[in-house]
């Protein structure tokens, strides 16, 4: 059986998504959705906060349509950053590969 690798998630962006344009003319977008939810009157909203990525035109798009306070539907994929931080350590970071993104909600 194939292995899948697939993330459906519907949230709030948090601060404005902005595009970075590189010299080869690709761009990339990254960006943060907010996923609440009820975890029992002792608990109460328990908030989780995803990275997000996108691509060309997906990045063009989030980043002319999706603000801050939008509620969004993500469909991705789970990705993985390994890089060495300041201190000299190695870290990973879990990011959601938008594969498609719909707006829900205009922030009002």
């Amino acid at each position: 059986m194939a292995d899948i690798n697939k993330v459906c998630i519907t949230g709030h962006i948090g601060k404005d998504p902005e595009i970075k344009f590189f010299d080869s003319g690709k761009c990339v977008v990254n960006f943060s959705v907010a996923v609440s939810e009820w975890a029992g009157k002792e608990k109460g909203e328990i908030t989780y906060w995803f990275d997000c990525r996108a691509w060309q035109k997906k990045a063009e798009f989030i980043g002319e349509y999706a603000k801050s306070g939008c509620l969004v539907m993500i469909d991705g994929r789970l990705g993985v950053d390994s890089y060495k931080a300041q201190d000299g350590t190695n870290r990973t970071k879990v990011y959601i590969n938008v594969d498609e993104i719909k707006v829900v909600e205009k922030k009002k």
